[in-house]
């Protein structure tokens, strides 16, 4: 799914469904078409879905790497599903589970506060804001500024001083 997430953005919207159908079927390695045409169904489900044109539309990155050191000397390096550079810094990372959970996990939550942390290093004159992108539904769940400081990296002299996160 992340992977037409990327792709499928800048085919035209007619040409989207046989596009992903190839690419699952070539180079995703999906044989059944009946499992091709639900993951087709569920990716176009979220692209083309109107609430979030923005994050599909030509000034949202694709996989961005990014890396910044922290204040504390803590490295973040990972690849934001999609990032949104404005007046505002957009991340959002996509979550491609059955369900929406009823509480955001942890793990999810400091991961996304690891990268909000290093993108604040790369845009220190912007706000950011970010959200996961759950598939089921589709549902955007917005993540609050007090829950990202609440996870945000820290170091701690038992740990290592760096963090990939992916």
């Amino acid at each position: 799914m992340h992977a037409l997430f990327e792709r499928l953005p800048t085919v035209a919207v007619p040409e989207r469904h046989a596009a992903a159908d190839r690419w699952l079927e070539r180079a995703g390695g999906v044989a059944d078409a009946a499992a091709r045409a639900a993951i087709v169904a569920a990716v176009l489900s979220v692209i083309e879905d109107a609430r979030f044109t923005d994050l599909f539309g030509p000034d949202a990155l694709a996989e961005a790497p990014i890396a910044a050191t922290l204040e504390d000397g803590i490295v973040i390096a990972g690849t934001v599903d999609r990032l949104l550079v404005g007046d505002t810094i957009r991340l959002i990372d996509f979550k491609t589970g059955r369900q929406v959970p009823d509480a955001v996990p942890d793990y999810h939550l400091r991961q996304m506060a690891g990268y909000a942390a290093a993108l604040a290093v790369i845009f220190p004159d912007r706000p950011v804001e970010a959200a996961l992108l759950y598939t089921a539904g589709p549902t955007l769940v917005p993540l609050s500024a007090d829950d990202l400081a609440r996870h945000k990296p820290r170091y701690h002299a038992t740990e290592q001083s760096s963090a990939v996160m992916g």
